[in-house]
């Protein structure tokens, strides 16, 4: 009787320039740097492995980066999609990750049972992320810059795609030991036996798809697991006696592996669980240092000549803890008396940042507080704060959800930094603008008052809000080409409709700022403020 695999032990694949691999998947994707060695047949080339807390069998993604190689195409005859497993409850964070760092995605998507994020790697090799109920209990990095509830609980599985499914799944299941579970469409699913990670293997038949090219930005080979040297033998017999030529055994030092090409033209490897990447490195060091194998030691002052430098990764490092447990990029500036001063919420325009409208607070009103988050969606590398279908259409759905953590995000930072959450004024710009409306008709309890410059209707709500008495400053411009007129009158209505005291000032100019709204603004703040202090 053949053995039975208990899934897949590790991915390798080709990458171009191997420090912004590193970045990529430690510091974005939040995998552990295992180990630094080489590419024991090419000693020149790094050899980079990626896993969970110690590089557990299921986990380990692994790179061999030629920064000059030229560019693979994905097609048939290759493993086209690498999956994680994250849990079910984790997509949410995972979406607003890949936004925060300009990651392209489709998703989240229904797969069977479980919900599929698609995206790829800055070579072009193709990822994904699935969240099924199993994940919450699969190892992860305890360390790494990923929250523990949504970190990545090592492989969910791989799909091939070949031109015919037959020959691979006779392999898969008559001599690997997989079990068919499901299909739909042109997609076959099987799933190996126990518990642990990266149990499945889908077979995409795309008999009219063109042949891939191995290169950068594609899979080089998939490992499955062998319990021990025994069990690997066993296979090598089993392999061969399957008509197909199976190469001896080879020592990797971190486990011992056989290689053949299944019947599609996918290179598969057999690879040993022992005995492990903490054979000639501590556990809590793993991945720190290069790592030579004994028969490339005399070699070592040559090779680290050659090999580029490679830095912690570049992201992540530089936002405090606080700021990022806070959910925004931020800026705080302390005004006169932090607990009883008002604060400033100032939310900035697309392509702004934290820092865009500190002089405008400055400006607007003297001894405040000053809080500035970053807008946490990327618009062709530009930050806004909700996402937009076209130009003047915006995705609701994406703004209510924004507005919500927005929100969220205030409360908190009123904790973290002592100020009173009952005397918030909003100071939109633009985008910015359009995301304090939305609080104003979403939470309106949230903000005592607010600026908005060059705003439109951000939603209409079903049933409409209580701003009974609160102060709306809004700055148009009639040569505005982004705002149409009837839009910020229709806000005023809105906002009018719902009790709010609206000073709505057209200024003859477009959609850029003008001193002249800006001082009247001033004046108008200088009077809601100082009424503030008559009313207390």
């Amino acid at each position: 009787m053949s053995p039975r695999t208990a899934g897949i032990h590790h991915v390798t694949a080709i990458a171009g320039d191997p420090q912004r691999n590193l970045d990529f998947y430690e510091g974005i994707l939040g995998l552990r740097l295992v180990k630094k060695t080489v590419n024991f047949d090419d000693p020149g080339t790094y050899h980079l492995y990626y896993g969970d807390e110690i590089g557990h069998p299921g986990t380990i993604m692994t790179f061999f980066p030629w920064p000059d190689a030229p560019k693979g195409r994905r097609g048939t005859g290759q493993l086209a999609a690498t999956a994680f497993a994250i849990p079910e409850g984790a997509v949410g964070y995972w979406v607003e990750r890949l936004i925060a760092h300009g990651v392209s995605f489709e998703g989240p998507l229904d797969r069977f049972a479980d919900r599929v994020i698609s995206f790829e790697d800055p070579d072009g090799l193709g990822l994904e992320l699935m969240a099924h109920a199993d994940a919450e209990r699969l190892p992860y990095w305890e360390e790494g810059p990923v929250p523990a509830q949504s970190a990545i609980r090592g492989f969910y599985g791989v799909t091939l795609w070949e031109e015919g499914y037959e020959r691979t799944s006779k392999l898969l299941t008559e001599t690997l030991g997989f079990e068919p579970a499901r299909e739909e469409g042109n997609r076959f699913r099987y799933i190996a036996e126990g518990g642990g990670p990266g149990r499945v293997v889908d077979v995409l038949c795309v008999p009219d798809g063109r042949r891939g090219i191995v290169a950068v930005g594609t899979v080089h080979h998939v490992a499955f697991r062998a319990a021990d040297e025994k069990q690997q033998r066993q296979w090598r017999e089993e392999v061969a006696r399957a008509g197909l030529n199976v190469t001896p055994v080879l020592d990797r030092q971190y486990f011992r592996s056989i290689y053949f090409r299944e019947p599609g033209g996918v290179l598969f490897e057999i690879a040993t669980d022992p005995p492990g990447f903490a054979i000639d490195e501590d556990p809590e060091r793993l991945g720190e240092d290069l790592k030579l194998p004994p028969w490339l030691e005399s070699r070592r002052r040559v090779l680290e000549e050659v090999l580029p430098p490679l830095k912690p990764p570049r992201v992540d490092q530089e936002a405090p803890p606080e700021e990022r447990k806070l959910g925004f990029e931020h800026r705080f500036v302390a005004g006169e008396d932090v607990g009883t001063s008002p604060t400033l919420l100032l939310l900035h325009g697309t392509g702004g940042d934290e820092t865009d409208l500190i002089p405008l607070g400055d400006e607007l009103a003297s001894g405040v507080n000053l809080l500035s988050p970053r807008g946490k969606v990327l618009e062709h590398g530009m930050p806004r704060f909700f996402r937009r279908l076209a130009e003047g259409v915006f995705d609701e759905e994406d703004l209510k959800f924004r507005t919500g953590e927005l929100a969220d995000f205030i409360e908190e930072a009123s904790g973290r930094y002592s100020f009173d959450p009952g005397d918030i004024f909003a100071v939109g710009f633009s985008n910015g603008a359009n995301i304090a409306g939305s609080l104003l008709l979403s939470n309106p309890g949230l903000l005592r008052g607010a600026v908005l410059f060059r705003p439109m209707v951000p939603f209409v709500p079903e049933t409409m809000p209580d701003l009974s008495g609160k102060p709306v400053f809004i700055g148009a411009g009639t040569q505005d080409q982004l705002v149409p007129r009837e839009d910020t009158e229709r806000l005023a209505e809105l906002l009018r409709e719902a009790g709010a005291e609206v000073e709505l000032r057209w200024q003859s100019g477009g959609h850029g700022l003008e001193y002249e709204e800006v001082d009247a603004a001033k004046g108008w703040l200088g009077r809601v403020l100082e009424g503030r202090k008559g009313a207390a």
